[in-house]
C-alpha cells in the first residue's frame, strides 16, 4: 500500500461553509424550495481520504494555500510514494494549473491525472479546438477575438451564423458564462466581447451556438463510462427573460440560483440508440487522445438529434471528483463505488511508478550507438 499525499489549493473561505453556517436552506426567489448546501471542499477532501484509507493506503492531506514552498515542503517532509494532484489553480490563475504537475515531473514523483501539456492545451480553448479539428474531431465553427492586442479592433465581418455563444478563450469551469452569453445579433455580439475584455481581461472565443442535447462522456483509464446528460428544464432569469440552454457559471456552482434549478442531470442516458452511444464515445475518445489526456477526463458535447452530428464543446482533464458531480455519477453508473473510482485513479499513477523507464532518447541514442560501434570497430581491428 502507498504513502499518499493529497495536495489541493484553497485560500478564501468556502462559500458552502458560509451557507451552512448562516442556515441558508433555500433561494429567495422560491420559498417552497428547501435543500441542504453542497459539501464543502474540506468535506470532499475527507471523502477522498476515507476512500483511499479503505484501500489500505496511508494518506496525508495538505492545502497548499497558494504557496509554492508549502507544496514543496509537503513533498519533502512526507516523502510520499504518490501524489494525488487536486490543485486546479495557482495565484488565482487557472492557467497556472499545469505548472503544478510540472514540479512533480521534475522531482520524478508519481502523481495522478493529466500531464502539464494536456492541462495547458485544454485551458487554451482555441488551440485545443485546432488540435481536435486536425484530428478529425468535429467542433463548432468559431473565431478568436482579442481586443487586448495593440491596435485591435472588432472584425469588420464575422463569418459565423447567429446565434453565437461568447466564451472566455483561456478559462474553464464555465467562468465568464452567464445568461447573456448567447447572442443573436451584431450589437449584442460586440457588447459581449467588449464585456469579456472589460470584466475578465480576456480574449473571447466566439462560436456558432449548437442547439441540441448536452451529453458528457467521462473517461477513466482511457475507457468511456456511461454517458451523462444535462437536461435543460426552461425557466426565466431575474429579469424574466427565458434562460438559454447552456451551463452557466451559476448553474454549476450556485445552488441557490435560477440557473442551477434550470438544469437536471441524468445518468445513464436511457433513450439513445446503441449506434448513437458508440458514435458519441468514439468522438469523446478521439478528442481525449488529440489532447494527449490520460487517467481521467470529461468530454462535453452537443448531439444534434435531427442529424446525429456530435460536436465537442470542451475537454476537461482532471475534472471535479466531488461525489455530487457528473464524473462520479458516471462512475457509479458503471458499477463502481465512489471509493473504487478514487482508488482506480490512484492505482494508475502507482502503475506508472513501477513501469520500466526508457532512458535512451534523442542525442543519447546517437551517442550510445556511436560508442558501441566504435567498440566493435576497435575489436575488429584487433
Amino acid at each position: 500500500m502507498a504513502r499518499t499525499l493529497i495536495l489541493w489549493n484553497q485560500i478564501d473561505e468556502d462559500i458552502y461553509e458560509i451557507y451552512r453556517r448562516d442556515g441558508v436552506r433555500g433561494p429567495d426567489w422560491d420559498p417552497t424550495l428547501t435543500f441542504e448546501p453542497w459539501d464543502s471542499l474540506e468535506d470532499e477532501m475527507q471523502l477522498i481520504v476515507r476512500s483511499l484509507e479503505e484501500g489500505g493506503h496511508t494518506v496525508t492531506v495538505v492545502n497548499v494555500r497558494d504557496t509554492f514552498h508549502v507544496l514543496l515542503d509537503a513533498i519533502d517532509r512526507e516523502k510520499p510514494d504518490v501524489v494525488m494532484n487536486l490543485v486546479e489553480f495557482f495565484h488565482n490563475d487557472p492557467e497556472q494549473e499545469h505548472h503544478v504537475p510540472a514540479i512533480f515531473e521534475l522531482l520524478n514523483m508519481p502523481y495522478t491525472g493529466n500531464r502539464p501539456l494536456s492541462l495547458s492545451m485544454c485551458q487554451k480553448k482555441p488551440q485545443a479546438k485546432a488540435l481536435m479539428t486536425a484530428a478529425g474531431v468535429r467542433v463548432p465553427r468559431g473565431m478568436l477575438i482579442d481586443l487586448g492586442q495593440p491596435g485591435a479592433t472588432f472584425p469588420a465581418k464575422v463569418e459565423l451564423r447567429y446565434p453565437m455563444i461568447v466564451k472566455p478563450a483561456f478559462d474553464d469551469a464555465s467562468c465568464g458564462i452567464d445568461t447573456g452569453s448567447v447572442v443573436h445579433d451584431r450589437a449584442a455580439l460586440e457588447a459581449r466581447v467588449m464585456r469579456m475584455w472589460r470584466d475578465h481581461k480576456m480574449a473571447s472565443l466566439v462560436e456558432e451556438y449548437i442547439e441540441g442535447r448536452e451529453i458528457h462522456c467521462a473517461i477513466l483509464g482511457d475507457k468511456p463510462l456511461p454517458l451523462y446528460e444535462m437536461q435543460f428544464m426552461g425557466g426565466v432569469d431575474e429579469d424574466n427573460r427565458p434562460l438559454p440552454h447552456i451551463i452557466t457559471y451559476k448553474a454549476k456552482w450556485d445552488p441557490y440560483s435560477r440557473d442551477h434549478h434550470a438544469i437536471e442531470g441524468r445518468c445513464p442516458v436511457p433513450d439513445l440508440e446503441p449506434e448513437t452511444v458508440a458514435h458519441i464515445e468514439q468522438t469523446a475518445l478521439a478528442a481525449y487522445r488529440a489532447l494527449t489526456c490520460r487517467d481521467y477526463a470529461r468530454v462535453d458535447m452537443r448531439l444534434v438529434p435531427e442529424t446525429g452530428e456530435v460536436f465537442v464543446l470542451e475537454v476537461n482533464p482532471n475534472p471535479d471528483l466531488a461525489d455530487s458531480c457528473a464524473f462520479a455519477a458516471s462512475a457509479r453508473a458503471s458499477g463502481r463505488t465512489y471509493g473504487q473510482m478514487i482508488r482506480e485513479i490512484l492505482d494508475m499513477a502507482l502503475a506508472r511508478a513501477v513501469a520500466p523507464k526508457v532512458d535512451r532518447k534523442g542525442f543519447d541514442t546517437l551517442l550510445t550507438d556511436y560508442l558501441e560501434n566504435k567498440k566493435k570497430r576497435a575489436a575488429g581491428e584487433e
